[in-house]
């Protein structure tokens, strides 16, 4: 039996859009202009990853104050969602009895509250967070740590990401990604490590009934 390891941010739920505007705001608090720009950049990493590619562009930010103003804006102006058919593939895998795995770059407060907003905590075997493991996506660790946590050998995983660096995380941790683009199409190079590429999650639904 597969099991099933889900990014969270632009892929399960319909958070990225937001990001844009609240890094616009975040960033003009401090007199820099256009940082929303730079949100495709950091798709898929985690804290850390974020941080230094903050500090490395923008070395008069404060990124500590920029990301706390960020993340008021997003509580305040988000609205968190599921993308489309991310509740109807949830309650598929239940009633398969599938393993899944929640594996974010986000903070576990964040994973936590954007959860509870749409009750799908019951869904979950596992949740591992960008901060939990020592290194961010692109990099293995935060799949590799999920299917520790759920008991299945990393070839046997199917995971959903919307971003680059979650593909090559994927990858690179010998599953097999399944890519369903958000705000950024995925490049060439990213395409080549796919298993697949859906529109959405009822695309997905009909392949993953094959190996059931």
């Amino acid at each position: 039996m597969f099991s099933v390891i889900f990014d969270m941010d632009g892929t399960l739920l319909d958070t990225q859009k937001i990001c844009i505007p609240a890094w616009e705001y975040g960033g003009r608090q401090q007199g820099i202009e256009n940082l929303g720009e730079h949100v495709c950049s950091v798709f898929g990493m985690n804290s850390n990853g974020s941080s230094h590619y903050l500090r490395t562009h923008f070395p008069t930010l404060d990124v500590e104050l920029f990301k706390k103003h960020a993340r008021e804006y997003i509580e305040t102006n988000g609205n968190v969602e599921f993308k489309k058919g991310a509740k109807e593939i949830l309650t598929f895998l239940k009633e398969n009895n599938v393993k899944i795995a929640l594996a974010s770059g986000t903070s576990r407060p964040s994973v936590e509250h954007h959860i509870k907003k749409v009750n799908a905590e019951h869904y979950f075997d596992a949740t591992v967070c960008g901060t939990e493991v020592q290194n961010g996506k692109p990099e293995p660790d935060v799949f590799l740590k999920a299917a520790e946590l759920i008991g299945a050998k990393p070839a046997d995983c199917f995971v959903f990401e919307d971003s680059a660096n979650g593909v090559k995380a994927a990858h690179a941790a010998g599953m097999k990604a399944i890519g369903i683009p958000d705000v950024v199409p995925f490049s060439d190079e990213a395409k080549k490590l796919l298993f697949a590429e859906h529109k959405d999650f009822f695309e997905s639904i009909e392949l993953l009934k094959k190996y059931l």
